[in-house]
């Protein structure tokens, strides 16, 4: 299990590739997604865009409609990390 360092910066720009990522790997439209999770159409691509970062609730009404963990799509958000060497 990854760990989450609260102090870095949050990529909203990530997290909408991966949002895209999974609708395309459902093999589903934005106007089925839509459908699906209740987030409209014009949310879902200004998400996909990186125009804005979804809410809590928003990232879980879209996960639902995807049927996938809405966390993993959280956690593309965060720039990996590279490992410390200590």
């Amino acid at each position: 299990m990854e760990s989450f360092q609260p102090a870095q910066a949050y990529d909203v720009a990530a997290c909408g590739r991966a949002i895209a990522k999974a609708r395309v790997a459902a093999g589903l439209t934005l106007d089925e997604l839509a459908a699906r999770s209740g987030v409209s159409r014009r949310h879902l691509i200004d998400l996909e865009h990186g125009n804005n970062g979804p809410s809590t609730r928003v990232l879980y009404a879209i996960s639902l409609g995807l049927g996938v963990d809405g966390a993993d799509l959280f956690r593309q958000g965060f720039p990996a990390t590279a490992p410390s060497a200590a």
